[in-house]
């Protein structure tokens, strides 16, 4: 099924159930006017509970026969707006016109279906032209009333629709923004990695051929499985680890910053989603703060009751908690509550004067 399919189908579902609500409240209007007309002409008939219900299902039959065309005349000045409030000629044509039709029907219907009705309810028979006028009084005067119900329903309901697609274009444009953020820390991150990392092969093979070749070879490993990742809009906790592995051992091979890398997860959690990147550009940022010696990697997983703590933590000879580490996670938190949920959290950590640790609470 195409789009436009699903666009057709929508309108068609909004057109029918717009119709049965109109003919719901005709038949409803229709009952009314029989309940009343009941309760004032009920004496003329025998007292017995049969007789009562009997005429009482005569005039709801009566009734509901002569409202039905208001009810569709309703439905015509709605479907004619197409949208829009329509205005109150447009109503009082719909009351006129569906009386003149609603009054034939029950004219018709008096004369040629049930013609003791009109001798029941008032002791003698009437003309057709009769039958004719009191219907159409008593459907202008209850279709008027219809009309200003119908009128205050359809504002209503339409307010309710336009406040629902303000608030998902809302949420469309907060979808977008999130992912423009994404794409710019994708663009931030990849080019300045792999223009680092092939300065770094170049100043190496003029000293160590075989230790460029294991960095080139690193590289090239991560490009072909970790890139296709970054440009995901959606991620797992496994791929995440497994990127992060990769960009590690290629920073490691290419400047001796990275040292060793151990990655435990619950085997559960593995296919938990996270944001795309995120555990590279946080290891990114904490290299950042290293000032001497290489940084050793753990990142570990864990289940509670309400959720997932992942954590990264870092120790090295000299690493501290700066402004601009502090601020990149505060700017993460927000990227997390965007993409998991206004409970998600990071929470930036050091444990000791050699050791940084990130905490990301995944609420799922």
């Amino acid at each position: 099924m195409t789009p436009a399919d699903f666009i057709d189908s929508d309108a068609n579902s909004t057109i029918d159930a717009s119709v049965a609500r109109d003919i719901v409240g005709a038949c409803i209007g229709g009952l009314l006017i029989a309940a009343i007309e009941f309760a004032v002409t009920r004496a003329s008939v025998e007292y017995s509970v049969l007789e009562q219900v009997t005429w009482l299902a005569r005039l709801s039959v009566h009734w509901v026969l002569a409202a039905l065309p208001v009810g569709v005349a309703f439905w015509s000045v709605e479907r004619r707006a197409a949208g829009a409030n329509p205005p109150g000629l447009a109503y009082a044509a719909a009351v006129t016109i569906g009386a003149v039709a609603g009054a034939s029907v029950m004219a018709l219907h008096g004369k040629f279906v049930d013609p003791a009705i009109a001798r029941t309810a008032v002791g003698f028979d009437m003309e057709l032209a009769d039958r004719f006028l009191y219907g159409f009084w008593q459907l202008a005067f209850w279709g008027s009333v219809g009309a200003m119900l119908h009128a205050s329903d359809l504002r209503h309901r339409r307010s309710a629709i336009a406040l629902r697609k303000g608030e998902l274009a809302r949420l469309r444009s907060e979808r977008r923004l999130a992912e423009a953020r994404l794409a710019a820390l994708h663009a931030q991150l990849e080019p300045e990695f792999i223009l680092t990392t092939l300065d770094s092969v170049e100043r190496l093979y003029t000293r160590d051929v075989a230790g460029a070749d294991r960095v080139l070879d690193a590289l090239i490993l991560f490009l072909r499985e970790a890139t296709p990742l970054l440009r995901r809009q959606e991620s797992t906790v496994d791929q995440e680890c497994r990127m992060l592995h990769l960009y590690l051992r290629v920073l490691g091979a290419a400047s001796g910053l990275v040292g060793d890398v151990s990655i435990a997860t619950d085997p559960s959690a593995r296919d938990v989603a996270v944001p795309p990147g995120i555990l590279v550009s946080l290891a990114q940022q904490v290299l950042v703060a290293v000032s001497s010696g290489p940084a050793h990697f753990a990142v570990r997983m864990t289940r509670r009751r309400d959720g997932y703590d992942l954590e990264l933590s870092a120790t090295a000879a000299s690493i501290e908690c700066t402004a601009a580490l502090r601020d990149f996670v505060a700017r993460t938190e927000n990227r997390l509550r965007l993409s998991d949920g206004p409970q998600s959290s990071i929470a930036l950590l050091q444990d000791a004067p050699g050791g940084i640790k990130l905490r990301i609470a995944l609420i799922k």
